[in-house]
């Protein structure tokens, strides 16, 4: 797999540039929405939960507290999202590149999880800029920041090569993922804390698969402590099994793809 990717990394490099500046080309803002859509989504999410509901995380604290939390989880699903939406028609909306033999399919899911990422660096960057000039200072834990994203890349990949595949077999999967994305939405801790929720439901809040990293996310951004290192091993280990099946699960379905689509 690895051997596959380093053969194809110029094309690899050349197709993420485009995709990355595809999705802002002939725009007025350019690059711009892309630091000005999750601020906007943040400003409408404060005043709607934090202003009008009076929300507060954790039934405590203020409406600038609950706005970096509800940003900081914000960043992590609209990176999942992305890539579990997109995947979904990756494959089919290429008939192009699958008719080619010789083009390496694989790297498309491995494209949208890098634009994603770079989406989540973004987005993280903008998160301290406003904490450092609203609270004026930025915790040293931070710096444990790319060892939660490296956790979280096999489970993007996992995904994409997933449904991409799937996609092309049942193509009902557009509309299952357009739910499956809401659903996730409510049920990953990102307008609430975990420790709000009944007891029972926190136990099925843990079993999704995003909680632990959002939960991670805002450990080492917001409240300065280092993250549950053992945890996240655990974590590394299982997501890597699962992107190792599904790229499986890819590479074999990929001989008839193009009879499919």
């Amino acid at each position: 797999m690895f051997a596959s990717f380093s053969r194809y990394y110029n094309l690899f490099i050349e197709l993420t540039k485009q995709e990355f500046s595809g999705r802002y080309h002939g725009s007025f803002g350019g690059l711009f929405w892309s630091f000005l859509q999750p601020l906007f989504l943040l400003s409408v999410y404060t005043i709607a939960f934090g202003v009008i509901l009076k929300a507060r995380w954790g039934f405590a604290g203020g409406t600038v507290e609950y706005a970096f939390m509800l940003f900081a989880g914000m960043i992590v699903f609209n990176a999942f999202s992305e890539v579990l939406t997109k995947s979904a028609s990756l494959i089919t909306s290429n008939p192009n590149f699958v008719k080619k033999v010789v083009f390496p399919l694989q790297i498309l899911p491995v494209i949208s999880t890098s634009v994603a990422l770079t989406h989540i660096l973004i987005n993280t960057l903008v998160w301290l800029a406003g904490y450092w000039l609203i609270i004026g200072y930025i915790n040293v834990s931070v710096l444990y920041f790319p060892l939660i994203l490296l956790c979280l890349i096999p489970l993007l990949l996992g995904v994409g090569w997933l449904f991409s595949a799937v996609g092309v077999l049942v193509r009902d999967i557009q509309q299952i993922t357009g739910m499956l994305n809401h659903t996730l939405l409510f049920l990953t801790p990102i307008f609430y804390s975990v420790e709000a929720a009944p007891p029972t439901l926190q136990k099925l809040l843990m079993l999704n698969p995003l909680t632990f990293i959002v939960e991670q996310f805002r450990l080492v951004l917001f409240y300065g402590h280092p993250p549950a290192l053992k945890a996240l091993t655990i974590y590394l280990l299982l997501a890597s099994f699962f992107a190792l099946g599904s790229y499986i699960f890819f590479q074999r379905l990929r001989p008839n793809f193009a009879d499919l689509v």
